[in-house]
């Protein structure tokens, strides 16, 4: 399915041209305080290309598809994107491009909303970055701006509303959790194991089990309420022994979409794989494969899903 990024599980990852940006080491070097929105005034591939053309000289770290909220990757969270036309800026946030024009609303989907969002949520988080207008901001409001994206049509209210998970039309905040251990909600072949040896596990314990080119998926059960997007995160305990690309698999109602997840660091807390489109019903929604392209046992801990 392409090379996916490293930073965010959803996007696939396209890098710009090295000289449209500053690497870097954030959050070292430079705090990450704002994320700023845009409307790229193009197409999502011609934004994304015209990244990685040498004559472009600017670049954001992420651009969204209208149709149905794709993103690509195009610079890495760490190094600084040329997006805002401000130097201290630049340096202290992360640059979101949208597909479409400002003048035309009809760009500005509920499906690129809610996937835009879902990732302005994660980098808040990632980052202690506040969910508030004074720190998820427009090009527009960047000091010396001269750009007016994301313009009059670019819908504040329902995006915040999907950044913090109020409001959200209705349903919004469902969550449910499973853990290896819960009750007719995790199946898993006899070829995965039971450890306890990590303290950072959830529950109990929580499986594992040895690579192999056969997918031997580890399943958790969800009874999913609405057919709507929603975030799934994962928890695993992390060891520098286990494996460093796990493919974690969410059902979608288009098919299953692979999310490759290092288990050697990062452990012992929630990690978001992003936001999906789930089809209501109580079914297997998410699952841990045993076709891993690293080394080191593939760990099948706990699960959980949020409506957005």
């Amino acid at each position: 399915m392409g090379t996916l990024s490293t930073d965010y599980g959803p996007a696939a990852w396209a890098p710009a041209y090295s000289g449209n940006y500053t690497a870097s080491s954030r959050e070292s070097a430079y705090p990450i305080n704002y994320v700023i929105i845009h409307v790229a005034q193009g197409s999502y591939a011609g934004t994304v290309n015209w990244f990685q053309n040498s004559a472009a000289g600017v670049s954001a770290h992420y651009t969204f598809r209208s149709s149905d909220g794709a993103v690509t990757q195009s610079v890495r969270d760490k190094d600084i994107a040329w997006h805002a036309g401000n130097w201290t800026y630049n340096t202290q946030s992360i640059g979101i491009e949208h597909e479409g024009y400002v003048n035309q609303a009809s760009w500005f989907t509920d499906a690129m909303y809610r996937a835009s969002a879902a990732l302005t949520r994660h980098l808040c988080d990632k980052y202690g970055i506040p969910k508030d207008r004074s720190h998820i901001i427009g090009h527009n409001q960047v000091p010396g701006a001269t750009h007016t994206d994301p313009g009059p049509n670019w819908n504040w209210t329902t995006y915040m509303q999907y950044v913090t998970g109020s409001g959200g039309g209705g349903g919004g905040g469902w969550t449910a959790t499973v853990d290896n251990t819960t009750s007719g909600r995790f199946t898993a072949s006899a070829n995965w194991g039971v450890s306890t040896y990590s303290a950072q596990r959830q529950g109990v314990d929580y499986r594992y089990a040895n690579p192999v080119a056969a997918s031997d998926v580890a399943w958790y059960r969800f009874n999913v309420p609405a057919t709507a997007s929603y975030r799934v995160d994962v928890w695993y305990p992390a060891d520098p022994g286990y494996n460093d690309s796990t493919p974690y698999v969410v059902a979608t109602p288009s098919g299953n979409q692979t999310v490759i997840v290092n288990q050697r660091t990062g452990g012992g807390q929630w990690r978001s794989l992003g936001s999906f489109t789930l089809a209501a019903g109580d079914a297997n929604k998410v699952g841990v494969s045993r076709w891993a392209s690293g080394t080191g046992y593939v760990i099948a801990d706990a699960v959980r899903l949020t409506r957005l």
